[in-house]
C-alpha cells in the first residue's frame, strides 16, 4: 500500500491535469492506420532484426524514442514466462515491436482489459454523452436506477433491497456494492444477480455509491442491461460502431451462460481475444478521445468521465485505471488492465500508446511498474 501522503499528492496532480487539459490539449499525430490487411500500422522498424544505427537515428528523430533504451523494456518483459508481445507506438509510428513464441497475429485473451470495451459501449449509448434515444425510444443515463422491471428484469426479485438504488454510474465505477468474488462458469448471470443457492452476491457489501469492490458481478449486470437498452449483445454492437470503423479485424469476444440459463451473452468483464496491434487501435482511439481520422466514433465527453477517478477509489474511473496506480508516471496515464498484465497504456501528453499482452502467469515483483518506467525512460521529446 502506498503512503496516504503520496496518494493525496498524486490525486491532486491528476485533478490539476484534468483542469488544465481542456485549455492545453496535447498535440497528437493526425495519422490513423489502415486495417492490417491494407498495410496496417506504419513502422520505423526493419522487416526483421534490430534496427541499424541509421534506423535508430530515424526512430529518435521521428518518434522521439531511444530504441536502445526501449529495448530494455522488452528485455524486462521477457523475464515473465509464456508467449508475449510488446508494441510501442509514439507519434503514430511503431517505434518498438517484439514477440516471443508467436508473431503480430497471435491472439491473446486480454481478460479484464475487456472491461474498457464494455465501458466504451456505454459511452456510445448513454444520454449523458450526447447520444440519442435508444432503439426502444427511451433514454439511459449514468444516474438511471437499473435493478428493476424496466431495465434489468432478471434482477427481480431483488436479493437485497438496496439493489434498487444501483445506477449505471455505480456499475461502471465499481461502486454498486456487489462483491469481488469470482463469477462461476455455471449460471454466471443468475449467480451475479444473487439468485443461486449460496451466491456471494445475494447481499451487497455496502450501500451503492459508498464502497468500491472490483466486481465482475457488477459488469455482468452491465451485460444484461445492455441487452435490454440496445437490444444487442456487446460484440455485434461494437463491431458495427467501433471495431469496423477503426479497422479492428482480429477480435472476438467470449460468450458465457446459456444452456438453460440466462445467455449466452458476451462476457463483459473478460473474454476479448485480440492481438497487440488491434488492441493498440482501441487505445489509439482513446488517445484521440474518440476521434478517428476526423470521424467521431466515441463522444469525447465519455473519456472525460471514464478517466476521472470515482469518489471512493482514487485510481479507478469507469473500467479504466488511472494515474495514481503507478508512482512517477505522467498524470494523464490511463490503463486497460487485464489478468496477467494483459494491458494497454495510453498517455495523451506524450502521444504514446503501448500494449503488453501474454499468456504467462509468473512475473517478477513490480513487473508492471518497471515495464512502464523502462518505456518512459526511452521517451526523448
Amino acid at each position: 500500500m502506498r503512503a496516504v501522503k503520496w496518494g493525496l499528492c498524486a490525486w491532486l496532480l491528476f485533478v490539476c491535469t484534468l483542469t488544465v487539459g481542456a485549455a492545453d490539449k496535447p498535440s497528437l499525430s493526425s495519422y490513423f492506420p489502415p486495417p492490417e490487411d491494407k498495410g496496417g500500422w506504419r513502422t520505423l522498424l526493419p522487416e526483421s532484426g534490430e534496427p541499424n544505427a541509421e534506423q535508430k537515428a530515424k526512430i529518435s528523430a521521428t518518434a522521439g524514442i531511444n530504441w536502445d533504451k526501449l529495448s530494455e523494456a522488452w528485455k524486462h518483459n521477457t523475464t515473465a514466462n509464456g508467449a508475449t508481445g510488446l508494441l510501442v507506438i509514439r507519434k503514430g509510428h511503431v517505434a518498438g515491436e517484439w514477440y516471443r513464441d508467436g508473431d503480430r497475429k497471435k491472439v491473446f485473451n486480454i481478460y479484464s482489459s475487456s472491461k474498457a470495451y464494455t465501458s466504451t459501449a456505454y459511452g456510445l449509448i448513454l444520454d449523458d454523452f450526447g447520444n440519442g434515444a435508444l432503439p426502444n425510444g427511451k433514454k439511459l443515463t449514468l444516474d438511471t436506477k437499473v435493478c428493476n422491471a424496466e431495465w434489468i428484469p432478471e434482477s427481480l426479485p431483488l436479493s437485497d433491497e438496496r439493489k434498487s438504488e444501483i445506477t449505471v454510474r455505480h456499475l461502471l465505477n465499481m461502486t454498486s456494492g456487489t462483491g469481488s468474488e469470482p463469477v462461476p462458469e455455471k449460471q454466471p448471470f443468475e449467480t451475479s444477480l444473487g439468485h443461486t443457492a449460496g451466491s456471494p452476491f445475494a447481499k451487497l457489501k455496502g450501500d451503492p455509491g459508498t464502497v468500491y469492490n472490483y466486481s465482475n458481478s457488477g459488469v455482468s449486470h452491465l451485460v444484461l442491461l445492455f441487452q435490454h437498452a440496445e437490444g444487442s449483445d456487446l460484440f455485434p454492437f461494437m463491431k458495427e460502431r467501433l471495431f469496423d470503423p477503426v479497422g479492428m479485424q482480429a477480435v472476438e469476444w467470449k460468450k458465457i451462460g446459456g444452456d438453460g440459463s440466462i445467455g449466452p451473452y458476451n462476457q463483459g468483464y473478460s473474454g476479448v481475444h485480440t492481438n497487440p496491434r488491434e488492441h493498440a487501435r482501441f487505445c489509439y482511439l482513446a488517445l484521440h478521445k474518440g476521434d478517428w481520422a476526423g470521424k467521431r466514433i466515441v463522444p469525447e465527453s465519455y473519456y472525460d468521465f471514464a478517466w476521472t477517478p470515482c469518489k471512493v477509489k482514487n485510481d479507478y474511473g469507469a473500467q479504466w485505471w488511472t494515474f495514481p496506480t503507478l508512482a512517477n508516471g505522467p498524470a494523464d496515464l490511463v490503463i486497460t488492465r487485464g489478468k496477467d498484465f494483459n494491458n494497454g497504456f495510453v498517455i495523451p501528453s506524450l502521444d504514446l500508446v503501448f500494449v503488453r499482452l501474454g499468456d504467462g502467469n509468473q512475473f517478477p515483483k513490480d513487473f508492471e511498474r518497471d515495464l512502464v518506467t523502462k518505456v518512459l525512460a526511452a521517451v526523448e521529446k
